[in-house]
């Protein structure tokens, strides 16, 4: 406990947590708020980026790479096919491929091209150095965070 304030201490990694997820969720808000014109939003466009990065990807494939879940890819996959903007087919197996359409590129080249300019304006304040090891910075803490699953919290 804090003796001045009387409420729970807040740890620096806690406040670092915490700051990493506003400035995250900031960042998703104003990408959202330039991509609803285009119909899509930032779950949207992340699903369009990863079809076109590995085309025929599966939905568990795409889950994945998205950090979606299963039924929240299912549903924007459905939005995405029902725009045009995805198809779907039979592929390897019992695996229904995902593929994106003319449409849909043009689609993610629009959506891109306005979260390019959210993002850089959002990284103006910094000087190349300064962004290039912010970027490295959290390269380095996400690979980390992928290769050792933080601990289970105590019971």
């Amino acid at each position: 406990m804090d003796e001045n304030s009387g409420k729970p201490d807040t740890s620096s990694a806690v406040r670092f947590g915490l700051l990493l997820r506003s400035a995250q969720h900031l960042l998703a808000q104003q990408i959202d708020e330039v991509l609803q014109p285009l119909d899509l939003n930032l779950g949207m466009w992340r699903v369009l980026l990863e079809v076109e990065r590995e085309p025929g990807a599966s939905a568990s494939e795409l889950a994945r790479a998205s950090f979606h879940t299963p039924q929240t890819l299912s549903g924007l996959l459905r939005r995405l096919e029902d725009r045009g903007l995805v198809e779907r087919s039979m592929g390897r197996g019992r695996i229904v491929e995902n593929h994106l359409t003319r449409a849909g590129h043009e689609a993610l080249a629009s959506a891109t091209q306005r979260a390019d300019q959210v993002i850089a304006a959002s990284l103006a304040a910094f000087n190349p150095a300064d962004r290039a090891g912010l970027q490295r910075l959290l390269a380095e803490y996400a690979g980390m965070l992928t290769r050792n699953q933080p601990p289970a919290p105590p019971a």
